[in-house]
Parts: structure tokens; C-alpha cells; sequence
């Protein structure tokens, strides 16, 4: 038990002293294979095992098609159909931020890409409008969490990399969960708008306006319906509906848009490949992370803990989502995807829940500590576009980041929320 402690005591001190995710966990790793007396070739096993997946190739084609969707003009004509739907109402700029959020996620499938496109044109716009810095950034922030969530998600076909659970479950089983947040996030923008006495003005709803930016923008509609049509029916794997993906972002951009021009690759493909080498390495080092965990029989001494302080399963999963909450503010979702989700499995199917429905519990815990501080990515990225101090925006953070872990407990009681479309879909599950 003493080595699991002192495992997390030597991670979270190296990133309270500056080190990088990936050095923090990479070099506590190492730490405990030299007092175990594991062999060092582990070290070099685990780092190149833990990314040699033919599921995990689908990670840079899923980012390289969402860099391709933005450079298409994409965001644009999704931001403006946003706007053509609730520019009427009070408070107009938060709701289509939201939205179009909700919108960009079928397409990307990264917080981290949602916060850097919608927030680019959001923040500025809501700034402009009258809205305070700190506020723009929570709602954008806050909204960004819904990429990673509603399909296609790159954290779900991480999750279903490291438990073996079915991709296409997962992206079918976050659909309304993803909805209801960005539901959620709405009434509580509602609130605070008056709340703040903003009186900010509205634009007049024309239903014309509404079907002209629905046409612009149908085509960014369909790349999901590929994708996620595609897994579900069986006609390609994960990795081979990102190349679709791909594709179609290819003939998007250079025939339908025409906003894609051949200066625009040698940009395209640096930003995939620093995405990807991000994420990548972060996995890398995680995965020695995650062996000496097991090693360690983490996932039965977690177990143990569980079942001997909480009778009740979903007493225990709230404690447990909680736990991944603090964890997440000082770690990335993908660092916690992988040190976590085989005991998060193992865990919840000891406690009697379905699996499908229990990772996307998890997920949706995950993802709250990239809205969060000090580390939240997500809330950083939304920080630096509005040129306003991390520490400014903590208060007004905290009613969207309940909404984040409210809708994720009502998930968790809910089950027919994941459940309902997966058996459509899938109706031997």
C-alpha cells in the first residue's frame, strides 16, 4: 500500500515543482522500477507498447481532419448557423457559443481544438458585445468540454483502447450526455446573464437566415454521419473512419468550401504532428505509470477500499468521480485515461454496472479537470485568447464546471441516457 502513496506523492510533486505531464509521470514510474527492482527493459517495453496500436493510429487522423475542417472555413459557418438559430434571445453570444460547440464536436472530437476554433471567434466577439473576459472564458471553456464527449470523441477511442470496451458503443452511448450538458450550460448561462445584468443586444430571427447558413453549413454535418455510421454498421474500424474523415475534410475544403488551398498543408500538418506528439508521448510515459500500478495491484487494493467503506455503488462511483476530479486539476484527461481506466473498468463491473455505461461516467468525470485549475488545458487555451489571468477566472468557473459534474451523476442514475441509443444500435447489449 506504502509504495501506491509514495507512486502519487512523488507525481504530484513533480508537477507542484514545474515538471511537464509527461516528465511527472514518466520519471515517477521510473522511480518505483528501481525500488521494485523491475527490469529496466520494462521501461522501454512499456513506452513503445503502450502506443503500438493499430486503434490508437486513428488519434492523428481524427486531429489532422478536424485541421482541415478549420482551415475550410468551417467554424465560421457553423458559428453563424449557431447564431441564425438563438441570436433572438437574451444573452444570445453565450448560447451559440455553446452550441456551436455542441455542433464542432461532431466533427473534431477534442476539447483542446474546440477551445482554440470557437474560442477564436467567440471571445473576441463576446468582448466586443460587452461581456466581461472571465465570463467569455468560462463559457467557452466550460463548452469545449462537450468535444470529447458527444461523437466522434478521441477520449472515448482512448478509453476503448485501454479496456478493450467496443469504440463504436462509446461514441453512441455519450450522445445524449453530451446534448444534455450543453442543455445544462445553457440554463446555467441563462441564470448568470441576469444575474450579471447584462443587456446586451439581440439580432431578429429570420427563419430565412436560419436554412441559408444550414446549407453553408451541411456539409460539416455530414463528416459525423460518416463516421459514426461507418463504425456502427461495420463498414470501416475507428482508424479507418479518421481517414475517412480525412477525405472527406479534403473534398470538403477543396471543392465545397474552396477555402482549402495547397499553402495551407505544409500548416495543416505541423499542427497534427504537435498535437499528436503531445498526446503520444503523454501516453507513452503514462503507460509506466499505469504498469507499476498494476504491478503494484492497484485495481484490487482500490476494489478493496471500495467495497469496505461504501455499500452503496453509487455512493461509491460519486467518491470515486470526485477522486478523478482532484486528480484531473493537476493532470490531463489523457494522462488519466490511461493510468486509470483499467481499474475504472474493473471497478465499476465489481460494483454491478454495465460497462459502456459506466465509461462514459467516467469520461465525462475525466473531462472536468480540463476546465479546471491550475493545469485544465482547455481553460488555459480560453485564458490566452482573452488575455485574462488563469486565478481571475476560478469563481466564475464554478457553476459550470457543477453543471459539468452534475450532468455526469445524473448520467450515472440515468443509465437509459447512454443505454437507450446503444440498443438501437447494438440490441443483443
Amino acid at each position: 500500500m506504502w509504495h501506491v502513496g509514495l507512486l502519487f506523492v512523488l507525481f504530484l510533486s513533480l508537477l507542484f515543482f514545474g515538471f511537464p505531464i509527461f516528465l511527472a509521470t514518466g520519471i515517477a514510474g521510473l522511480v518505483m522500477v528501481f525500488l521494485l527492482d523491475i527490469p529496466l527493459s520494462l521501461v522501454i517495453i512499456r513506452m513503445f507498447g503502450g502506443i503500438s496500436s493499430f486503434s490508437l493510429v486513428a488519434i492523428p487522423f481524427f486531429v489532422l481532419a478536424g485541421n482541415i475542417m478549420m482551415v475550410s472555413d468551417i467554424t465560421d459557418r457553423i458559428v453563424d448557423f449557431a447564431n441564425a438559430l438563438v441570436g433572438r434571445l437574451k444573452g444570445s453570444l453565450g448560447y451559440v457559443n455553446i452550441l456551436s460547440s455542441m455542433l464542432f464536436a461532431g466533427i473534431q472530437g477534442s476539447g483542446v481544438a474546440d477551445a482554440s476554433a470557437i474560442g477564436s471567434i467567440m471571445i473576441p466577439t463576446m468582448k466586443r458585445q460587452g461581456y466581461e473576459g472571465d465570463y467569455s472564458v468560462a463559457v467557452t471553456a466550460s463548452s469545449s468540454a462537450i468535444g470529447p464527449i458527444i461523437p466522434p470523441s478521441v477520449a472515448m477511442i482512448m478509453y476503448a483502447y485501454y479496456t478493450e470496451l467496443s469504440v463504436g458503443r462509446l461514441f453512441l452511448g455519450a450522445l445524449i450526455p453530451g446534448i444534455v450538458i450543453g442543455i445544462g450550460l445553457m440554463i446555467a448561462h441563462a441564470i448568470i446573464y441576469r444575474l450579471r445584468g447584462y443587456e446586451i443586444e439581440t439580432e431578429s430571427f429570420h427563419i430565412g437566415n436560419v436554412l441559408t447558413t444550414f446549407v453553408k453549413a451541411i456539409g460539416a454535418f455530414i463528416m459525423p454521419i460518416i463516421i459514426l455510421s461507418g463504425i456502427v454498421f461495420g463498414v470501416f474500424t475507428p482508424t479507418e473512419s479518421g481517414i475517412s474523415a480525412v477525405l472527406y475534410g479534403l473534398f470538403y475544403g477543396l471543392f465545397i468550401s474552396r477555402k482549402l488551398k495547397l499553402k495551407d498543408f505544409p500548416g495543416i500538418f505541423l499542427r497534427t504532428a504537435k498535437t499528436t506528439a503531445i498526446v503520444l508521448i503523454t501516453l507513452s510515459m503514462a503507460s509506466i505509470f499505469s504498469n507499476v500500478l498494476i504491478r503494484l495491484n492497484f485495481q484490487r487494493i482500490v476494489i478493496a477500499l471500495i467495497m469496505e467503506h461504501f455499500a452503496n455503488p453509487y455512493t461509491a462511483t460519486i467518491v470515486i468521480m470526485l477522486l478523478i476530479v482532484f486528480i484531473g486539476m493537476f493532470a490531463d484527461p489523457p494522462i488519466l485515461i490511461a493510468m486509470f481506466s483499467s481499474t475504472l473498468l474493473a471497478t465499476g463491473t465489481v460494483l454491478g454496472f454495465e460497462p459502456i455505461h459506466y465509461g462514459v461516467v467516467m469520461v465525462m468525470a475525466i473531462m472536468i479537470g480540463a476546465v479546471t485549475p491550475p493545469v485544465g488545458s482547455m481553460l488555459f487555451i480560453a485564458c490566452s485568447i482573452a488575455d485574462v489571468p488563469l486565478e481571475k477566472t476560478v469563481r466564475v468557473m464554478i457553476p459550470f464546471a457543477a453543471v459539468l459534474f452534475l450532468t455526469a451523476v445524473l448520467t450515472l442514475f440515468v443509465p437509459s441516457m447512454v443505454e437507450s441509443v446503444v440498443h438501437v444500435f447494438y440490441p443483443a447489449t
